[in-house]
């Protein structure tokens, strides 16, 4: 076998190899910390693609559920350990069959003067590409019927291209009619 052909050969049977080992990263949660003093998990979110985000705690247990932007509904189930939630989600779009499902984690953030934070990254299926993601602390009361407490131009900016919510920028005057 000359030289070359050799060379190709292993060139070609270790850039197979690599290919076929090479797995999508999965969504990796950092290590915990305390919650902020007074803070709680439990309450309702909003941001960039959470439209609603609600989330209820027992004891170490956590789950919710959420509407989205393309019409999309889901729900995890999960556990809090001080500011990290780590879940387990699906995800269905409303009017047909079509289900994701995959892992993630929020990390929840609070400063001052500020509303609270929570953002992490998810991955469908167990090792799927990670995303990020962050949605702002609305109230501390989760919903148990959406209408009139959503921001009223989080539906409208996916249509119209608007600021809406996702810098921020939530329009809070319309919360328990306020």
């Amino acid at each position: 076998m000359t030289l070359l052909r050799r060379t190709l050969s292993c060139f070609v049977l270790g850039s197979a190899l690599s290919c076929s080992a090479a797995k999508p990263a999965a969504a990796t949660p950092p290590a915990p910390a305390p919650m902020p003093a007074g803070a709680t998990w439990a309450g309702l979110y909003q941001g960039p693609y959470h439209l609603i985000l609600n989330i209820w705690t027992r004891g170490g247990r956590a789950e919710g559920n959420w509407r989205a932007v393309g019409n999309r509904e889901g729900a995890f189930t999960g556990t809090v350990n001080g500011n990290l939630l780590v879940l387990d989600w699906t995800e269905r779009a409303q009017g047909n069959q079509e289900t994701w499902s995959g892992s993630g984690y929020f990390v929840y953030s609070a400063a001052p003067g500020r509303p609270a934070e929570i953002f992490g990254e998810w991955g469908m299926g167990s090792a799927g590409k990670v995303n990020d993601w962050w949605a702002k602390k609305r109230s501390d009361e989760p919903l148990r019927d959406e209408r009139g407490q959503i921001d009223r131009d989080a539906d409208q900016q996916y249509q119209d291209d608007s600021a809406g919510c996702e810098m921020a920028g939530c329009d809070t005057s319309d919360q328990d009619g306020k």
